[in-house]
């Protein structure tokens, strides 16, 4: 098959289709770690999830920006990367407030630095935006133990909350059609290692109608993201219409079995183990993984590779590397087994 471009490859995938060769697409990809990846210092973004500089050295099929809203929390930097400390969003006083000091969606300065990065950057890349409807950014400016007493406590407090998050996402997903994306990737982490963080009642009745909200005003493939295990939840979240599912956390989500029920429904992303093998396993054991992973979901199309989660910092240079490898070696359609 003749090569395709980047971003028709990543489209043909999330459309169920084979392409040349199985896409590759990454969250984000550290800066630290495209420093070890180049033996070079990458210039920081604002706003750019993966340094550009990293397509020199890695078959990435995808760029990315960020459009998450903001949380609102009292923060600690450890090594690079933000921890999340106390919720500061308590009161009706206090959602007043921030309500006050979210970006205006529709301000076209807000969107400059992205169609700058597009304009620069984009080339046949697969452009991706990032954002979230903001269940997670609600628990999280609220303190996770104060937003599970709040359910009971005050529910339309919750609920305030999350739709100020989601009316603002609504706002934002409308906008990135007009600036130059292809795909949008909704993340709110629902799920823990054994299951969705909420009853199936509180997944329907409180958090899918504001996806829905949100999915109304989406004009682009969109891709869903969430780590855990949301199984006893996907059939649910399928009803909002995404392209694709990310990204499928292994030894929590057994892809194969989603491959063999859902591949006429949903593209799958991702499923590469950051808890062992690309950060602590081999470059042999990575390439065993990401060639398995290949055969077992690649057949027919509607597979993209990803790491589980993003290409962190402490990701093994030489891991990513045999992860690139792999791929080119193995990915290409028709998939050997």
């Amino acid at each position: 098959m003749r090569e395709m471009p980047p971003r028709k490859r990543v489209l043909a995938a999330l459309n169920l289709e084979e392409p040349d060769r199985v896409p590759w697409i990454e969250k984000y990809v550290h800066h630290q770690l495209a420093s070890k990846l180049l033996g070079r210092p990458v210039t920081c973004i604002a706003g750019v999830r993966t340094p550009p500089e990293v397509l020199e050295v890695l078959p990435l099929d995808n760029i990315s920006c960020n459009f998450f809203p903001p949380t609102f929390i009292k923060e600690k930097w450890t090594i690079g990367d933000v921890s999340v400390g106390e919720g500061l969003l308590r009161t009706w006083h206090d959602l007043e407030r921030f309500q006050e000091e979210l970006p205006d969606p529709d301000d076209e300065r807000f969107y400059e630095p992205a169609k700058r990065f597009l304009k620069k950057y984009r080339k046949d890349y697969a452009a991706f935006a990032d954002t979230a409807v903001g269940i997670g950014n609600a628990y999280v400016s609220m303190g996770m133990e104060r937003f599970s007493l709040m359910l009971y406590d005050d529910l339309n407090f919750v609920e305030a909350v999350l739709d100020m998050f989601a009316n603002w996402t609504a706002k934002v997903v409308k906008n990135l059609s007009e600036v130059g994306f292809d795909v949008i990737v909704i993340s709110d982490d629902l799920a823990g290692k054994h299951g969705p963080l909420f009853s199936p009642k509180f997944v329907k009745d409180i958090i899918l109608p504001r996806y829905r909200k949100v999915a109304a005003n989406i004009e682009l493939p969109w891709i869903f993201h969430s780590d855990g295990n949301i199984s006893p939840i996907m059939d649910d979240i399928l009803t909002l219409g995404m392209k694709g599912i990310a990204n499928i956390e292994p030894g929590v989500m057994d892809i194969v079995h989603l491959k063999k029920n859902y591949a006429d429904r949903i593209c799958l992303v991702g499923n590469i183990d950051l808890h062992y093998t690309l950060t602590r396993g081999t470059p042999q054991e990575t390439e065993k993984e990401v060639k398995r992973r290949i055969q077992q979901v690649g057949p027919g199309g509607g597979y993209i590779l990803a790491s589980s989660n993003g290409l962190a910092a402490y990701c093994r240079p030489e891991n990513v590397r045999a992860m690139a490898h792999a791929l080119l070696r193995h990915g290409n359609y028709p998939i050997v087994r």
